[in-house]
């Protein structure tokens, strides 16, 4: 508890001096805009965004929704009225003689989500329905309806196509997506990259705090133009929270048992010039294991028959852990053309002990991220921003008092983007370079490594007609190893109607070596039967992608069909050295493909009432002397219900989630000519959640994870993170804003 106690006092501390030197700008800043915002029952509305267009210049409305915007020129403006949920408005703003102005608005409930504002696509702000590439945004209200308590529970749950599985050696969930593995996936915080490997030579899925996420914005398919290698089967961008009112605070505390615990404490500022955001989590659940009381069944082929075999019946332990989560986020504006923003975040995951072992793992992670943004003139912005992140993984031995560091994972990255429009024409263009530094437990006697890549890219959205609009971009990546590689990008988004959108595009994907794929020699178990080795002459990894999609939206209804085919050139994966041991080594395999097609369909029948449902297709096959041995389910759906009852002052919300995955059967060869047949059934998780609001912030959540009791088997880990049955939660949040009427 003294780590709360310590945190909680350095949040104060950061906050009421940003309070006070805020109060102290009215000199400077003699005229000012006010109003209020309210929604269309009348109620007013709490973290509306109230931006001064074409500046850094704005503010929040706070529990009354109330605003107040400080000025230094008196000079009719227009406002721009932003909340997720609803639509965005623009107003005419003129001044009174006594240099003062008044705006107050409703602002009407969004009809659907194509009217949120999403910026991972091409790094400047736009409305969904107007952004060419394929993007899925899981908002705040998904977030809280769903109350998940792990990031990859959350991504299960929303996006068609990912599936989950469990690695019981590192203790960490893989990702396969699209028919994709993890690896090519490119995991960002606030748009920016994070170092540190989980499995897989995949992010590390748990510093990612549920609690701190604002909203998900998800790009499919190869999105190399942008942000480069490891962007192949898309982009994961998690938008983090900041203060979004002039005084913000919330005491969220979720417990569910053996299930995981989560308590939450975070405090915000948002005044005049200066802004403030504090988040202290602690995160914990403890160790279960699987136990199957059947063997799994499966079929050996050799070249002299068949014969059905029973593996013993196996356990997985999941291991528990203690995780302490802290971010600081301080912003200043400067004046009404630069703003700056400096984000320190540190995360610290103490595991279990396990049974067999001496010691205890522990994973700890700490990033400093500054950024400043200028607006030149109306419609043009700059953006520059350095990244330091720093990823550690350390094995202590309690009984002998000695710590071993094993891995550590340095990046150093300095960005520079620039979005301006032209009459029909927008541009983008950027330019970034990289460092990463990489010591590593599974390279030759925990040696280290490091390398650099330096990118430009340039991105032109040519709007050809009012219906019409083109997207063509070029990157350009020079690493110190491959020298220049140049990927291109196309893409057609024709609107013959309001209501109805297509999509098309063709893209290319690059992905370079990791350090590990170039340097490894690990000796797996230690024991010497097995050996992993890296590669020097490895060639890059490229891949080359074909999308089409089509999209209607009516009134309160999206329905949306997108299919999808990916070919991969120089795919890098493990083979065996060909020296008759089980030594392997990193090679450039043949090429690879997937194809799949996503349905989405949404509907918000009332303001009482929203649905969402998804059908995945996945075509991933990978072949082996005319045997699939992927192991990706073909077929997936996800779906979600809310329905809203208000009692008088208090408000009700029941939301029903789940996901279906179906059969799947594959193979895995032991050697060119003897193959085993495996078979996994379907699987099929539901979550139900009630929550409870009354008035002064104060809400209550309870809920039922697992509702129809499902029971994974141990020996099915691989595929799916084990579940062992139903769980209970019950969730507390105390919104101290809304409590204290600020």
């Amino acid at each position: 508890m003294n780590k709360i106690y310590i945190l909680l006092l350095f949040m104060a501390a950061v906050a009421l001096p940003a309070t006070a030197v805020a109060n102290n700008v009215t000199d400077r800043y003699p005229y000012s805009i006010s109003g209020t915002v309210t929604d269309e029952q009348g109620e007013p509305l709490a973290g509306v965004s109230v931006w001064v267009k074409g500046t850094t210049i704005g503010a929040q409305t706070d529990a009354k929704g109330f605003y107040l915007i400080k000025m230094r020129e008196k000079k009719d403006v227009i406002l721009r009225f932003s909340c997720m949920g609803y639509k965005t408005i623009f107003r005419n703003v003129v001044f009174s003689p006594d240099g003062q102005a008044k705006e107050s608005i409703t602002l009407p409930a969004s009809a659907n989500q194509l009217e949120e504002v999403v910026v991972t696509g091409s790094r400047v702000e736009r409305k969904l329905k107007d952004v060419p590439e394929l993007v899925q945004v899981i908002g705040r209200h998904e977030i809280a309806h769903l109350n998940p308590m792990s990031f990859e529970s959350l991504l299960q749950y929303e996006l068609p196509g990912l599936q989950i599985g469990f690695n019981s050696m590192s203790q960490k969930p893989t990702i396969q997506y699209q028919g994709v593995s993890g690896k090519y996936l490119l995991f960002l915080i606030d748009g920016e990259r994070v170092s540190g490997e989980g499995t897989g030579q995949m992010a590390d899925l748990s510093r990612f705090n549920i609690d701190d996420i604002e909203r998900v914005e998800v790009i499919k398919g190869a999105q190399s133009i942008m942000y480069g290698s490891n962007a192949l089967g898309g982009v994961i961008n998690v938008i983090t929270k900041k203060a979004n009112r002039p005084l913000m605070g919330n005491i969220n505390i979720r417990y569910a048992g053996i299930n995981g615990q989560k308590y939450t404490v975070n405090v915000g500022v948002k005044r005049s010039n200066f802004s403030t955001y504090s988040s202290v989590t602690h995160r914990r659940m403890e160790t279960y294991t699987i136990n199957d009381t059947d063997g799994k069944g499966y079929v050996v082929v050799t070249p002299n028959g068949s014969t059905s075999k029973v593996y013993e019946p196996p356990s997985t332990t999941i291991n528990g852990y203690r995780i302490w989560d802290f971010t600081q986020r301080l912003g200043y504006v400067f004046g009404k053309k630069l703003s700056a923003e400096v984000k320190g975040t540190y995360y610290h995951n103490k595991q279990n002990k396990r049974t067999y072992t001496k010691h205890r793992d522990y994973f700890s992670d700490y990033t400093l991220n500054g950024r400043l943004n200028y607006l030149p003139a109306e419609n043009h912005e700059i953006h520059v921003s350095y990244v330091f992140d720093r990823y550690k993984k350390d094995k202590d031995f309690e009984e002998a008092h000695f710590v071993r560091t094993d891995y550590i994972n340095h990046l150093h990255i300095l960005r520079t983007d620039y979005a301006g429009t032209f009459g029909s024409h927008t541009l983008s263009a950027g330019l970034d370079a990289k460092h990463e530094y990489l010591k590593h437990y599974m390279l030759k006697d925990s040696a280290d490594a490091a390398g650099c890549n330096t990118a430009l890219y340039l991105q032109e959205d040519w709007k050809i007609a009012s219906h019409l609009n083109l997207v063509a971009g070029m990157r350009a990546d020079y690493n110190t190893k491959y020298h220049w590689h140049a990927t291109p990008k196309i893409a057609l988004m024709y609107r013959p109607i309001e209501q109805l959108t297509f999509r098309g595009g063709y893209s290319h994907g690059y992905r370079s070596p990791t350090l590990k794929e170039l340097y490894e020699e690990y000796d797996m178990g230690g024991l010497g039967f097995m050996t992993i080795y890296g590669n020097k002459d490895l060639k890059p990894e490229t891949s080359r992608q074909i999308t089409l999609s089509t999209e209607l939206g009516y009134k309160g209804m999206i329905f949306s069909v997108s299919c999808y085919h990916n070919r991969f050139k120089d795919k890098i994966v493990m083979r065996s050295t060909g020296e008759g041991n089980q030594d392997l080594r990193y090679v450039n395999a043949e090429s690879a493909k997937t194809a799949g097609i996503d349905c989405i369909f949404s509907t918000r029948i009332s303001r009482k009432f929203r649905f969402t449902s998804s059908y995945s297709y996945i075509r991933d096959y990978q072949e082996v002397d005319g045997k699939n041995t992927s192991y990706m389910r073909p077929h997936s759906v996800t779906f979600g219900g809310t329905y809203q009852q208000d009692f008088g002052s208090v408000c009700t919300t029941l939301s029903l989630n789940g996901q279906w995955a179906s059969p799947l059967t594959t193979h895995y060869f032991s050697n060119k000519k003897t193959y085993e047949k495996i078979h996994y059934t379907a699987r099929t998780l539901c979550s139900l959640n009630l929550a409870v609001k009354v008035p002064h912030g104060i809400s209550v959540m309870l809920g039922v994870d697992n509702l129809f009791n499902y029971k994974d088997k141990a020996a099915d880990s691989p595929l799916q993170l084990p579940q062992k049955g139903i769980g209970m939660v019950g969730t507390l949040n105390i919104n101290l804003a809304d409590l204290f009427g600020k």
